[in-house]
């Protein structure tokens, strides 16, 4: 069958390694759009941080946001599919966390927030620099996090805590597979994503095509990360970066090239259109 939409990891498979959406990819994406096929970005951030170069793309209808916890239509406030976890589940989260020094996001309601008392002293975390700029833009800060999930009655889409050690990340994960029913994944090797269980991208995207009427058959899905599992595994075509971990490499149908060499555009090309 032939592909009908293409579901796009952002960062480390469509983004260089300068968060930029090159020519080539871009073209390669307005090629595959006026072919009436729908470009769909799949990424782990919240819906409101997704870069507008890839947001405003004409064509670009819908995304999936959360590693696939919220699924929505671009320019409505309100998704149209979730899997969120439970306020219960996401303060008991919190507790097991709420001790540790460390960055903690969580997504709720398209947005990420951190506590007041992280973003004051954001500075002070061994990240890049242009990150410290970049949470600073983009994240909302709340005086009380666990007051604030108590008030946010819909749930939690995803909580991430990036840029940690190996030795607090064992750490970390030792500590949260007591908790049951919440699923664990990682987009880099130095960070946590929490979801619910059975939230992921491959569940978001089949809640996607359901509603639009598509068969997994007709997708292709490329990523490079631990959270593109799912949607590469379930896609009639899953495609993984060449830059990608080896583990996504060996469930992929078809490994492209590196994210810094238009490696989306050359599985477009190849599979949308027979380009050999």
């Amino acid at each position: 069958m032939s592909i009908k939409l293409i579901a796009l990891d952002m960062d480390g498979t469509l983004m260089n390694s300068k968060s930029e959406l090159s020519e080539g990819n871009k073209k390669a994406l307005e090629k595959a759009m006026q072919a009436g096929i729908l470009v769909v970005p799949a990424t782990g951030r919240v819906y409101s941080t997704l870069p507008e170069g890839v947001k405003n793309l004409p064509g670009v209808k819908y995304v999936l946001s959360s590693n696939g916890a919220a699924v929505y239509r671009i320019g409505e406030k309100k998704p149209i599919y979730t899997n969120f976890m439970s306020t219960e589940k996401a303060l008991k989260i919190y507790e097991a966390i709420k001790e540790v020094h460390c960055i903690k996001e969580f997504y709720i309601n398209g947005n990420g927030y951190f506590e007041k008392k992280i973003l004051n002293c954001i500075d002070t975390f061994d990240i890049l620099p242009t990150f410290r700029k970049y949470y600073k833009i983009t994240k909302v800060a709340v005086e009380n996090m666990e007051e604030f999930i108590t008030q946010n009655k819909q749930g939690v889409e995803k909580i991430n805590l990036p840029w940690i050690t190996p030795e607090l990340r064992k750490e970390l994960l030792q500590c949260l597979s007591a908790i049951e029913d919440i699923a664990l994944t990682s987009s880099l090797g130095a960070n946590i994503e929490i979801n619910n269980k059975g939230a992921n991208k491959g569940d978001g995207l089949k809640g996607l095509c359901s509603m639009i009427g598509l068969d997994m058959s007709e997708v292709m899905a490329c990523g490079d990360g631990g959270n593109d599992l799912e949607m590469i595994e379930q896609a009639g075509y899953g495609i993984a970066m060449a830059n990608g971990e080896e583990e996504i490499k060996q469930k992929a149908k078809f490994v492209t090239l590196s994210n810094d060499e238009d490696g989306v555009a050359y599985a477009i090309e190849k599979f949308c259109f027979g380009k050999s």
